[in-house]
C-alpha cells in the first residue's frame, strides 16, 4: 500500500505554494459558490466539530452551577453557542484541495462505521461501581432537577441513627443533607441534556456520540502535523485499540477530555497558519473547557501557555503588538471555562476538592509557573541578548542535539524501568485481591508505575511505541531547525503530559482501567509522533526500498496490533441487563415510595441510583432492626409515602431465600494487572424488594422473573 510523505506543509502548515484560507481556488475556479462552501464546509469539519461541542457546552454548564438546569433550555443555549462558535471558526482551512476532502470524507466514514459498531454495545453502569457508574447516576439526576447540588430529605424518615445518605461516589457536605458527586460535571451535564431530550438510552449513548466526535476532532489535528493520510492510520489506530473503545462504551470523561485537548491544538496550528485572533480564541477556548471535564486539565492548558509565549516571544520586533494580543485572545479563551470548571470543583464536588487538595495544588502549581515564567521569557527575549542567542543557527542546532538527548535517554530510562526499579505506594486490600485472582505475587503496595511503557507496548505494539519515540525527536528537530512553531503546544502538552503519567499514572493499575488515564493527551500524541516517524522513512531516498517497506510495515503495525488485541472484547457490553432491574425496582416502589437499602453493597451501589431513576427519597441503614423499620414506616407515610427495603440478602428485607424480587447476570471488564484482558467477567445480582405495611410487617413484592 502506498505511504504518504509527511511534511507535504510549508513550515506555518499550508499546502506549498498555497496561501491560508484559498481552498475554494484549490477545489477548482470554475464551480458554483455553493459547492464551492460545501467542499470547503466538508474539509474544514473536523475543526467545526470541536468548535461546536466547545460552544455548546459554555451554556449548560453555566445553568448547572446557577441551580437551574433544565434540559430543553439547556439545550437551546446549547445550540446557540454551537452556532456561535462554529460562525467564528468559519470555513477557513488550507485542506480543501479535493485530495484532502475525500481523505476527510474516508476518515468520518471510519468514525461513523466506529460508531454504529459501538452504540451496540454501551454500557448500562447504572449500578455504581467506579467513576463511570457515577456520571452516569449524575447525568440521570439532572434530567429531573435543577442542580446537582443532591438533596435527601433525612427528614422523611425521621432522621434514623445510623442513616447513611452518602454512597458510593457521593458524600455528604452539609448537616442539610446535601450530597455532592466526585469530579468535574461537564459530562453529567452533557449526559443530563440528551437525556431530557432523548430518554435513557440516549443518556446511556451519550459518551458513545462524543467518542466518535472525538476521533474525527483527532483526525483533523494529525492531519495538520503528518498530512491527511497519515492521519487517518493515526486516528484508526486509536479507534481500534482497546483503550477508546473501553472508554468510548461508557460514561469515562476521557473521551471529552480528549476532544477538547487535540481540538485546542489543532486551533494552535491553525492560528499558526491564519494569524487569526479568533483560532486563538477558539485554541483557548477548548483548551479550557478540559478543567470542566477532569480535574487534571490544569495540567493540558500549560501547553497553551507554552503557545502563547512561543508567538509572543518569537514575533519581529514589527509585530510584537499583535502576537501579544494573540496571546491575549488566548487567555481569554479560557477564561470563563476555566472559571467555570473551578466554581464546579469547589462548590458541587467539595468532598472530592478536599480530598485530592494536594493533587490539585501540584498541577495548579505547575500551571502557575508556567504563566509566571512566560511573560518573563518574553521580555527576556524581547529585551536581552537572548532573543538573539536563540535566533542563531549554532543555539538551535546545540538546543536540537540536547533535547533530543534527553528524549533518548528518558525512553530508554522509562523503557528498561521494570529491570532497575519497583514502584510503591499505599497498601491496597483491592489490589491484593486482584493479584490473588490473575496469579501474581501478592504485594498491596504495588503501584505498578515502572510498566506505563509497557503498557503502551502492550495496546499498541513496540514498533510502535519505538517509533513514537523518534517521531518525536523529528519533531523537535522540525520545531527548531525548520522553524515550525506550530508544533510547541503540541510537543509542551505531548511532553509535559507523558512524563508525568509515564513516571507515575496516578490511577489503580488494573487493566483496562489504568490505560484511560493516557487517552486524552498520552495516545494521541503518540501516535501523531509515530506517523512522523513513518513518514519520514518514506521520504528517504537512502536504501529507499528498504525504507518504504519499513513504513508500510509501521502503518500495518500501528493499525494491526491495537485491532487484535481489541478483538477478543469485541463484544462486551457492561452492565446489561442492570438498567431493566432497576427500571423494575424504580416501577415496583412506584413514584410515592421511598425506599431504605440494607446492606453495604446495596447502598453502595444503587444507593443513588434510586435516586436519580426511580426520582424519589433514599437512605441506608445496614442490620435495621425491625423496630427501626417500623418507626422508618411511620414517618415515611406521614408524608404520604410508602417505605420499600431493599438489599441484597433475604434475611434482611423479609424475603424467602431462592425468591429474588430480580436476578441479573451481568458482563464487567475484567480487572488484569500487566494484561490485557481477553474475556469478560460475569457479575450476578439478586435483588430482594418488600413492601413495609402499616402494620410495620415486610412483605415481598412478587418476583419480575427468577434468573437472566
Amino acid at each position: 500500500m502506498p505511504v504518504p510523505a509527511t511534511g507535504t506543509r510549508e513550515a506555518d502548515g499550508s499546502p506549498p505554494g498555497a496561501q491560508p484560507g484559498d481552498g475554494a481556488a484549490a477545489s477548482g475556479g470554475g464551480e458554483s459558490a455553493r459547492a464551492g462552501a460545501v467542499i470547503r464546509a466538508v474539509a474544514a469539519a473536523p475543526d467545526l466539530v470541536a468548535a461546536a461541542v466547545a460552544g455548546f457546552c459554555i451554556g449548560p454548564m453555566a445553568l448547572m452551577l446557577a441551580g437551574h438546569f433544565s434540559g430543553a433550555l439547556a439545550a437551546a443555549l446549547g445550540v446557540v453557542g454551537s452556532a456561535l462558535a462554529v460562525a467564528v471558526c468559519g470555513l477557513r482551512t488550507e485542506f480543501a484541495a479535493r485530495v484532502d476532502v475525500r481523505w476527510t470524507l474516508v476518515a468520518a466514514a471510519v468514525v461513523l462505521v466506529w460508531l454504529v459498531w459501538n452504540l451496540h454495545y454501551t454500557a448500562e453502569d447504572v449500578y455504581a461501581t467506579r467513576d463511570p457508574a457515577a456520571y452516569t447516576i449524575s447525568g440521570q439526576w439532572l434530567t429531573n432537577h435543577p442542580s446537582l447540588q443532591i438533596a435527601t430529605h433525612p427528614e422523611i424518615f425521621g432522621n434514623p441513627p445510623g442513616g447513611e445518605w452518602g454512597t458510593g461516589s457521593y458524600a455528604v457536605v452539609d448537616r442539610g443533607g446535601i450530597l455532592n458527586g466526585q469530579g468535574n460535571h461537564l459530562l453529567p451535564v452533557l449526559l443530563g441534556v440528551s437525556g431530557s431530550v432523548f430518554g435513557v438510552g440516549a443518556l446511556l449513548a451519550t459518551n458513545t456520540v462524543l467518542t466518535a466526535l472525538a476521533l474525527f476532532v483527532f483526525f483533523g489535528f494529525a492531519r495538520r502535523v503528518v498530512g491527511p493520510r497519515l492521519a487517518l492510520v493515526a486516528m484508526t489506530a486509536f479507534a481500534v485499540s482497546m483503550p477508546v473503545i473501553y472508554v468510548g462504551r461508557d460514561s469515562y470523561t476521557e473521551s471529552l477530555a480528549m476532544l477538547f485537548v487535540v481540538g485546542s491544538l489543532a486551533f494552535v496550528h491553525r492560528a499558526h497558519t491564519s494569524g487569526r485572533l479568533a483560532d486563538w480564541l477558539l485554541a483557548g477556548l477548548l483548551g479550557g473547557l478540559v478543567t470542566c471535564a477532569r480535574v487534571d486539565g490544569y495540567l493540558a492548558l500549560v501547553g497553551l501557555v507554552a503557545a502563547g509565549a512561543a508567538v509572543a516571544a518569537l514575533a519581529p520586533p514589527g509585530l510584537r503588538s499583535a502576537a501579544v494580543r494573540r496571546s491575549l485572545a488566548l487567555a481569554g479563551g479560557a477564561a470563563l471555562p476555566v472559571v467555570l470548571g473551578w466554581i464546579d470543583l469547589t462548590h458541587v464536588s467539595r468532598q472530592y476538592y478536599h480530598a485530592q487538595h494536594g493533587n490539585i495544588v501540584h498541577l495548579l502549581a505547575a500551571l502557575g509557573v508556567a504563566v509566571l515564567v512566560a511573560p518573563v521569557f518574553v521580555l527576556a527575549v524581547w529585551r536581552t541578548s537572548l532573543g538573539r542567542w536563540l535566533a542563531t543557527a549554532r543555539a538551535r542546532r546545540r538546543t536540537t542535539r540536547a533535547l533530543t538527548a534527553l528524549i533518548v535517554l528518558a525512553f530508554a530510562a522509562l523503557a528498561t524501568r521494570p529491570a532497575w526499579q519497583i514502584t510503591r505506594g499505599p497498601r491496597q486490600l483491592d489490589l491484593e485481591n486482584m493479584q490473588r485472582r490473575w496469579g501474581v505475587p501478592v504485594d498491596g503496595t504495588r503501584t505498578y508505575n515502572e510498566q506505563t511503557v509497557h503498557w503502551l507496548a502492550m495496546y499498541y505494539g513496540w514498533p510502535t511505541v519505538v517509533l513514537a519515540a523518534a517521531g518525536y525527536v523529528l519533531l523537535v528537530r522540525d520545531l527548531l531547525l525548520r522553524g515550525r512553531r506550530a508544533l510547541v503546544a503540541l510537543l509542551t502538552a505531548g511532553l509535559a503530559t507523558s512524563a508525568l503519567y509515564l513516571w507515575t499514572s496516578e490511577v489503580a493499575p488494573d487493566q483496562p482501567w489504568a490505560m484511560r488515564r493516557y487517552v486524552p493527551v498520552v495516545l494521541p500524541v503518540l501516535l501523531v509522533a509515530a506517523c512522523v516517524a513513518i513518514g519520514a522513512l518514506w521520504r528517504q531516498h537512502r536504501a529507499r526500498r528498504l525504507m518504504r517497506g519499513g513504513a508500510i510495515a509501521g502503518v500495518i503495525a500501528m493499525i494491526a496490533i491495537p485491532a487484535a488485541v481489541s478483538w477478543p472484547m469485541r463484544s462486551v457490553r457492561e452492565e446489561v441487563p442492570q438498567r431493566a432491574q432497576l427500571e423494575a425496582i424504580c416501577t415496583a416502589v412506584g413514584r410515592s415510595g421511598a425506599v431504605v437499602e440494607v446492606d453495604a453493597a446495596t447502598i453502595f451501589g444503587y444507593g443513588q441510583s434510586i435516586r436519580s431513576f426511580c426520582n424519589v427519597p433514599a437512605i441506608g441503614l445496614t442490620s435495621a432492626s425491625t423496630a427501626q423499620i417500623a418507626e422508618m414506616s411511620r414517618a415515611v407515610r406521614a408524608t404520604g409515602r410508602t417505605l420499600f427495603v431493599l438489599g441484597q440478602n433475604p434475611d434482611e428485607t423479609g424475603g424467602q431465600p431462592g425468591r429474588a424480587f430480580d436476578v441479573v447476570i451481568v458482563q464487567r471488564w475484567p480487572t488484569q494487572i500487566n494484561k490485557a484482558p481477553r474475556q469478560p467477567d460475569q457479575q450476578q445480582y439478586a435483588v430482594w424488594l418488600s413492601q413495609v405495611g402499616a402494620d410495620g410487617v415486610l412483605r415481598p413484592v412478587p418476583p419480575v422473573r427468577s434468573g437472566p
